[in-house]
């Protein structure tokens, strides 16, 4: 990219959405863009981060002291004698000419000075590649299944419900004979993902669910005509799927319980008819969230003094656990980056630092002299070696990770 487009996508309301995930639309056709340019991705990530570290104040100071130092400049010239007549046309580009020198220059010492060397290099010898598809399912009677070498088709048949892997990896219940289960005790099936793992299961009511790293869901492989319900650790992305009783128009509900091993105040009881959402419920992080996306849910804790219960509406986050229960705004394209292969950083460095840990399977040492609050914005995708998202936290230019095999410590 040529250092125009730079300052054309500075000054461009739809990239400056995607970068600030203020508008879905425009952050669905920046992805899009992306996936066909990717000899752009670089450039655009560093722009990304620019943007964000940049505030509209700090932007606006920038272009007034720019059109300041052009009108000096401009001045100072208007002193010599010139001889003949300057076109006005020419005039005006000979000023825009000038102007985007001083502010392709001011772009360029920005962008040099948050990637400054600190004098060290990431030994990439020793580098980490990404995570990817890795889950165990393990099924009612204790048969476990590594869904990763697992061949596609047939994995088994619970009652009456054929557990199949397709060609993309997906794990897909299919009830036969629209079975619900009633009369049968329906076995309970787990499938968990470990460190540097991922997965994408279809429930047997159609409910796609993908699970985060380090995370497991139970379930029946059979629904019954009463409720829907699993339960969660780590985090997951839930699209529920309508379910009505037989013979009936009227819904079964879907519940998500969330546990945690080392907090009560952040279990979480989910109440879902229909929507998306996203549960992040890691037992390492210091509250669980839940994010609405379409629909409504609602969320209780009876473990909160005094029990707590909240509904959701979309673009709403609960936060829960160390005595709090609160709702707010959510930042959706944060939340659910994960599930689009993305890291997200809009978050302090150790909260960063956790996120990689899961997804690298790196064990993180902070050294006396490591940062305590340094905030981080910026995005990369996961598919990336982690020398190349820990050299783009490197370029705040105030911390420094040195990799000995699956060991980051981390410096200032």
């Amino acid at each position: 990219m040529h250092t125009s487009d730079f300052l054309y996508l500075l000054e461009d309301q739809s990239f400056l959405n995607y970068c600030n995930g203020s508008n879905q639309y425009d952050t669905d056709y920046w992805h899009n863009w992306l996936l066909e340019h990717p000899e752009d991705e670089k450039a655009i990530e560093e722009l990304k981060v620019l943007v964000i570290l940049l505030t509209e104040e700090t932007r606006k100071q920038q272009a007034e002291a720019g059109f300041k130092m052009l009108h000096q400049k401009l001045s100072a010239q208007a002193e010599t004698k010139i001889t003949g007549k300057v076109k006005p046309l020419f005039k005006r580009l000979s000023i825009a000419a000038s102007l985007l020198v001083m502010l392709s220059t001011g772009l360029y010492l920005y962008i040099s000075k948050n990637n400054r060397s600190t004098g060290y290099s990431i030994n990439k010898l020793a580098d980490i590649k990404p995570g990817g598809n890795k889950a165990i399912l393990t099924l009612a009677n204790g048969t476990k299944i590594d869904l990763t070498n697992a061949q596609n088709g047939t994995l088994a048949v619970q009652n009456g419900t054929q557990i199949s892997k397709k060609a993309d990896g997906q794990v897909i219940y299919q009830t036969a004979g629209n079975s619900t289960g009633q009369g049968n005790t329906p076995g309970i099936n787990t499938i968990q993902t470990p460190l540097k793992g991922q997965y994408m299961i279809v429930l047997p009511d159609g409910t796609k669910v993908w699970l985060n790293s380090v995370s497991s869901l139970r379930y029946p492989a059979v629904f019954d005509q009463k409720t829907r319900e699993v339960e969660l650790t780590g985090e997951a992305y839930f699209e529920v799927a309508h379910f009505t009783l037989k013979g009936s128009n009227k819904r079964v509900p879907f519940v998500v319980q969330t546990t945690s091993a080392t907090n009560r105040n952040k279990t979480q009881k989910i109440e879902v008819l229909g929507t998306h959402f996203n549960v992040n419920c890691y037992d390492d992080e210091p509250l669980s969230k839940t994010t609405l996306l379409e629909g409504s849910i609602k969320v209780s804790n009876p473990d909160i003094t005094g029990g707590s219960e909240a509904l959701l509406s979309p673009g709403q986050e609960l936060s829960s656990g160390a005595g709090r229960f609160n709702v707010g705004q959510a930042d959706i394209e944060a939340a659910i980056a994960w599930k689009n292969n993305d890291f997200v950083f809009r978050e302090d460095i150790r909260s960063a630092l956790r996120k990689v840990a899961r997804w690298y399977d790196v064990d993180i040492v902070y050294a006396e002299s490591a940062p305590k609050q340094l905030m981080l914005g910026g995005w990369i995708s996961r598919k990336k070696n982690i020398s190349e998202v820990l050299e783009m936290m490197e370029g705040t230019g105030k911390v420094h990770f040195t990799i000995t095999g699956r060991r980051i410590m981390v410096t200032e």
